[in-house]
């Protein structure tokens, strides 16, 4: 930043004091466990003896994502009174602006020794299913829009040059990961107090939100899930 005005090293400096712990998914590359309640993309899903998968448009949903709470280097405030939950996803559409419930749903659980398989669908497996671990990032940071609702951002606005390096020094990830910040891809209003993780497109599982999107989920003070999904 040599060379910067002192206003624009203040910015980034207020920028750093922005950055969020997040739990990034490392998608299979490691023997999978034998079936139980660990982390898993894709796989069959567990629930409670009785439950069964959720229903869309007369097809069952399938398990998308599967998160042992208890995995994760870092949980966010939504999830401390989580154990596991599950993101159940319908196999015909992006339920863009449709509550939990309907044409997507999770199902959260407070304890995991109750929790048994699923039974299987009678519809063909919609991705390949991969175990996860989950690494700690400590350095996730807000994307430009985010970061301009969050700080004063007006010294960033009139230089090209400071533009530049904001995105060469705040790198997001695009993949899938719990806390942080949602990776901005069409920018917009995320709620970003309320974000709680991200389900990106992954080669492993072949699992993609139409063209390289990322499926952002996040909770209010309510305790209420939305859902909302951008792409390129």
């Amino acid at each position: 930043m040599n060379g910067m005005d002192e206003s624009i090293i203040e910015t980034f400096s207020n920028l750093d004091q922005l950055l969020r712990p997040s739990s990034v998914a490392q998608i299979g590359g490691f023997r999978p466990p034998d079936f139980s309640t660990t982390s898993w993309f894709g796989g069959t899903g567990v629930g409670l003896p009785g439950e069964t998968l959720p229903d869309f448009q007369s097809k069952s949903m399938f398990p998308l994502l599967q998160v042992n709470v208890t995995e994760l280097p870092y949980v966010p405030p939504q999830l401390e009174k989580t154990k596991l939950f599950i993101v159940f996803l319908n196999r015909s559409e992006i339920p863009f602006g449709k509550p939990n419930g309907e044409g997507w749903l999770i199902r959260e659980y407070d304890a995991l020794d109750s929790l048994v398989p699923l039974p299987p669908s009678s519809e063909p497996a919609f991705v390949r299913p991969f175990p996860i671990k989950w690494n700690l990032n400590t350095n996730d940071p807000p994307g430009w829009e985010i970061a301009g609702n969050l700080i004063n951002m007006s010294e960033l606005y009139k230089s090209a040059a400071a533009e530049e390096l904001f995105f060469k020094k705040y790198q997001g990830v695009p993949d899938t990961k719990i806390g942080g910040y949602p990776y901005e891809i069409q920018h917009g209003n995320f709620g970003e107090n309320e974000f709680v993780f991200q389900i990106g497109s992954e080669e492993k599982p072949r699992w993609m939100w139409a063209d390289n999107g990322i499926g952002y989920f996040l909770k209010d003070m309510q305790g209420n899930w939305k859902f909302e999904c951008q792409f390129y």
